[in-house]
């Protein structure tokens, strides 16, 4: 201990007598240590730590699978089958949906997302109730009005007052009973306020093709995936032979809870942390060479020290004391560096990364930088060592390394690191220009809709609920009675508005992202295939004039159609729809039976909208008129001149004039609307660049050392050349040679590992092969010519220094 001491007080103060070498070294780790710290810290919240439940790891998602749905959603008769059938596999089953509803008691109005679950749902995640109680069979079954509330609206709205136990709140204009705060560790979904009952056996008015629950099971202990997923299969083809008509082809998948909540973030993660790593390479590269540089100039001191009987193991832990304060340094710096990334990478992306595990630097994220730490200790301190003890004090004595470069090793293994960090650059530089080119493809793309100038707003208004006994039309009937005029008032007022040209109210904003209902339907005379699914959604008469969607066949809807019954009698389909189910014939002259029983005619055929993203082909979709919704939770946009967020201002006023009762939120540009859907792309291109610039810096000056520090050593080399005849042209090819050997097979390794590379991230690419010969090459290209730009400034310095200069002894 007393000899580790020792050693690194020496090394402490052999590096404060090179400050700049000691900041330079620092400063090159951070960054690399920084980068993987900062990714890590996201990658273990996301993917490693558990999710906050009990029994976390054995919660799943079970999904309906029936092409061309995947992970979908299910309908409350197939529910109640699986949750009846499935006992061997699960030891409890629940269902949710989602919906916003009006907070219009203890305050001011608030809106708020409701989530509408069964009473298995409570035991799935272990009655996570930290006040009062959940609800269970007996409210569900008698449609009691109960809610527990979430931990932070508790606190918020109800200031954590434990006797709102019991109190009636309302919502909708309906008076529901709080029974229960939820844990402040319990948030499933993750946006959830307050939870109700679903009033499944009350609920008449959802058919058995209608899918919107979301089901989540716990696995029996001892039960494994598979064989959860085998009973499940064996549940889903009885339905699929007892129900033809809604479950043909219909499979159920089990998938574990962690795994889809981070599924669309898990490969992008996993290639961001690669990418980091790659960094840290290159950053380690860079101190193996400065450190192999630092020991050739100190050749003279460690060859003294041996001639004065330090052994080999004595220089070793000189040398590699030096490191490890390097190293030291280099990861506290590159946590303190960390800390400001991380939060800058979830303001990047909000709304991309899981909620559940904030990001933070912990034990873990300390321990794991840690260990990097050590592992770039060995990676730059090791060779370096190793050479200073294998250094000949004779020959160093005799001043042997003063004009010359070193040993033939040493040289080879400069070159070596330098060729290196120019691979990894050129590797993270390929993965970023593909990465942009394929957003670049994108921008490309078509989404479907022409208005530029859109502005939107998501409105909710309360509707009636449907109490026990009702039948099924007579409540749709009183909804939409409630609605329709309501709407009516909405989109008047918003019309009259100066510079608005045209409004649109529907349940879903187009191009999105945000999926909308589908169900099976049928076409007289047309056999269909098991795969028939139509997408639908409600809209206004204006809103494909708002949205600037062509009508490419007949009308958009009236304000008259279906005004006489209560279920739409007429209804659009897009080009897709059209051209997959009703090829050979004209659309205008069918009928089309989905939404209730009575057939429906067709009147328009609109232009695709690409919904789910840009990279996402167009699905087929039905419309039908949103006063025929029944639905309160409602999408708004105005058309206007200018610019759209200036009328952000007088379109709140307008609401609050026409429905003071009526929460107004997210209101965005369509452009933001659309935005969405390319985020994660934007996220993992930008971040991707990032490691690519400084990749490519880190190299660069790698290079450029390299070259500096063998022009210093050859001086002497260089001045016998002039005086002998040699020009200045002789000299600059002679350095720039030296570039060119580290150059050229660092760009050859490059080239592969960007192929290797591109596979990785192939999933992630858009209209850009993984191995485009235009972006490698274009690419190559750009780092030859930034790594030649490296080697400019030493190469004319060589060329230049006179030659009785360059004989000089130093």
């Amino acid at each position: 201990m007393n000899a580790l001491a020792r050693d690194l007080r020496h090394a402490a103060r052999t590096l404060l007598m090179r400050p700049t070498f000691f900041l330079t070294a620092v400063l090159t780790l951070t960054l690399g240590i920084g980068a993987v710290a900062a990714i890590f810290t996201v990658y273990d919240a996301v993917l490693l730590k558990p999710l906050p439940f009990a029994h976390a790891d054995r919660i799943v998602r079970v999904t309906r699978e029936q092409p061309p749905a995947s992970r979908s959603t299910i309908s409350a008769q197939a529910f109640e089958e699986w949750r009846e059938r499935s006992g061997e596999a699960f030891d409890a089953i629940g269902a949710f949906v989602v919906e916003t509803r009006n907070l219009t008691s203890a305050g001011e109005a608030q809106r708020l997302t409701v989530y509408k679950v069964t009473p298995g749902f409570w035991n799935v995640f272990g009655q996570p109730v930290a006040l009062g109680r959940a609800f269970g069979d007996a409210e569900e079954q008698h449609n009691e009005r109960v809610v527990v509330l979430g931990d932070a609206l508790w606190r918020t709205r109800f200031g954590g007052d434990a006797a709102v136990i019991g109190r009636d709140i309302a919502l909708n204009g309906e008076s529901f009973r709080v029974v229960g705060v939820a844990a402040a560790t319990f948030r499933y979904p993750a946006d959830a306020q307050v939870w109700i009952p679903t009033f499944l056996p009350g609920n008449t008015t959802r058919t058995r093709g209608m899918n919107y629950l979301r089901p989540v099971a716990r696995l029996r202990d001892g039960v494994s995936l598979a064989q959860a997923k085998a009973v499940m299969r064996g549940i889903s083809d009885w339905q699929a032979r007892t129900y033809p008509d809604e479950h043909a082809g219909m499979s159920a998948g089990v998938t574990p809870l962690k795994d889809l909540l981070s599924g669309d973030v898990r490969r992008p993660l996993q290639m961001l942390l690669i990418a980091a790593a790659l960094v840290l390479l290159i950053a380690c590269a860079n101190l193996a060479n400065l450190m192999l540089a630092r020991g050739q100039t100190r050749e003279h001191e460690l060859a003294l020290r041996s001639a004065l009987g330090a052994g080999q193991t004595r220089l070793v832990r000189q040398v590699l004391a030096e490191s490890l304060l390097i190293a030291i340094a280099g990861a506290a710096a590159g946590l303190a560096l960390a800390r400001p990334a991380i939060v800058a990478l979830t303001a990047l992306a909000p709304d991309l990364l899981p909620a559940y595990n904030a990001p933070a630097i912990d034990l873990r994220v300390i321990a794991t930088t840690a260990a990097v730490a050590l592992a770039t200790l060995l990676l730059f301190g090791l060779l370096p060592a190793w050479r200073a003890a294998q250094s000949d004090p004779l020959h160093a004595l005799r001043g042997a390394s003063r004009s010359q470069t070193g040993s033939r090793a040493q040289v080879r293994a400069r070159s070596a690191l330098v060729s290196a960090e120019i691979a990894l650059a050129l590797t993270l530089l390929a993965g970023a220009s593909l990465l942009i080119g394929s957003l670049r493809q994108l921008g490309k793309v078509e989404s479907g809709i022409g208005s530029p100038q859109v502005l939107t707003a998501a409105f909710s208004v309360s509707l009636p609920a449907q109490q026990p006994g009702d039948v099924a039309e007579e409540w749709a009937a009183r909804a939409i009675g409630q609605l329709a005029p309501r709407l009516d008032a909405i989109e008047q007022r918003l019309r009259a508005l100066p510079g608005v040209a045209a409004v649109a109210l529907a349940n879903r904003l187009p191009a999105s992202g945000d999926w909308g209902w589908n169900s099976r339907f049928t076409i007289p005379g047309r056999a269909l295939d098991d795969k028939a699914l139509a997408e639908y959604r409600f809209v206004s008469a204006d809103y494909f004039r708002t949205f600037g969607i062509p009508v490419e066949a007949g009308r958009a809807f009236t304000a008259t159609d279906g005004a006489a019954s209560l279920y739409p009698t007429e209804v659009l389909v897009n080009q897709a729809f059209a051209d997959r189910y009703l090829a050979g014939s004209d659309p205008l002259s069918q009928t089309i039976t989905i939404f209730g029983d009575q057939p429906k005619r067709i009147v328009g055929v609109v232009g695709n909208v690409r919904q789910a993203g840009l990279d996402q082909p167009p699905n087929t979709e039905v419309y039908f008129p949103v006063s025929k919704s029944a639905v309160g939770d409602l999408v708004l946009a105005i058309q206007v001149e200018g610019d759209a967020l200036a009328y952000a201002e007088p379109l709140r006023r307008a609401m609050r004039e026409i429905a003071p009762d009526v929460p107004v939120y997210s209101i965005r540009t369509m452009d933001e609307v659309t935005g969405v859907t390319q985020r994660l792309r934007e996220f993992n291109m930008i971040l991707m660049s990032a490691f690519a610039a400084v990749a490519l810096l880190l190299a660069a000056i790698g290079l450029y050392g390299v070259i500096a520090f063998s022009v210093g050593r050859r001086r002497r080399e260089i001045g016998v050349r002039q005086a002998l005849g040699a020009a200045g042209g002789d000299i600059r090819r002679l350095i720039l040679g030296d570039g060119l050997r580290m150059i050229v097979p660092g760009i050859a390794l490059g080239l592969l590992g960007a192929l290797a590379l591109g596979r990785l991230i192939a999933a992630q690419l858009y209209g850009v092969g993984a191995a485009d010969p235009w972006v490698l090459g274009g690419t190559a290209m750009f780092l030859a010519a930034a790594a030649l730009a490296a080697c400019a400034i030493p190469v004319l310095h060589a060329s230049r220094v006179p030659p009785m200069e360059a004989l000089r002894n130093e």
